[in-house]
């Protein structure tokens, strides 16, 4: 059987929850079995979702309830679901406490660094330096934003080498790491677009969005058959 990833949806419209059809296309195509993970309001069912899936992809979405990482609102961009965020953060943390994989996409990035005790701002035009435009004005989301520089002792360095050209469609962004987070990727201006644990096997984040540029870059599909590979084998090595 294909290893099972949950994809933890992404947030909600019209009380409709949703996961964009790109996250579940990379998932298909890289030989996991996707599985849609929705909210719940019973918690208990959060150790029933770790034991279904090998593995966890959380998406992008909106941005995170400042007073949930000890902020009060500071921007008017964006906007929040305190609901969701509570349940994403719970989830995290015990997917963390499992030692499954885990990637984490965009504001999924996000919701990892402050499940470790990290922080973000609230909007790129808070920190105390200039930032390029990290919300592209392409049509096309596969198209190409900005680069970033990639730390050679890193997962993502045997996939893309040195530098990477990836697309950007964010306005929250890392401000201190959290617990065991080593920042891996890093754009011209400073701005964080990429995190890796060095505590768990695989649990991973990128700021861009590696689903919709399959296409472009072999990279992007290696990043995900790498992840489904790890998924497939966790489970595994925990019983030895």
């Amino acid at each position: 059987m294909k290893p099972v990833i949950g994809i933890v949806y992404c947030g909600f419209i019209d009380q409709k929850m949703f996961v964009s059809a790109p996250y579940i296309e990379a998932i298909d195509i890289s030989g996991g079995l996707p599985v849609i993970i929705p909210y719940s309001p019973v918690y208990d069912n959060i150790a029933s979702y770790i034991n279904l899936c090998d593995g966890f992809l959380f998406c992008g979405g909106d941005d995170i309830t400042p007073l949930l990482f000890g902020e009060e609102l500071l921007t008017d961009r964006g906007k929040t679901d305190q609901k969701t965020d509570v349940f994403h953060l719970n989830l995290m943390r015990q997917i963390l406490h499992s030692g499954l994989p885990l990637l984490g996409i965009c504001r999924g990035m996000q919701v990892l660094n402050l499940a470790l005790g990290g922080t973000i701002y609230q909007d790129i035009s808070l920190r105390p330096r200039k930032s390029l435009n990290h919300m592209q004005l392409s049509g096309d989301r596969s198209d190409i934003c900005h680069k970033i520089t990639l730390s050679e002792n890193s997962i993502l360095y045997n996939f893309f080498g040195k530098h990477l050209d990836v697309n950007s469609f964010h306005h929250q962004c890392i401000k201190d790491p959290g617990r065991d987070l080593r920042l891996t990727g890093i754009a011209s201006d400073g701005i964080v677009e990429a995190i890796e644990s060095s505590s768990h096997p695989f649990v991973l984040g990128v700021q861009w969005h590696p689903e919709c540029m399959l296409g472009q870059d072999q990279g992007m599909q290696k990043l995900f058959s790498f992840f489904i590979k790890k998924s497939e084998q966790a489970k595994t090595i925990s019983l030895l």
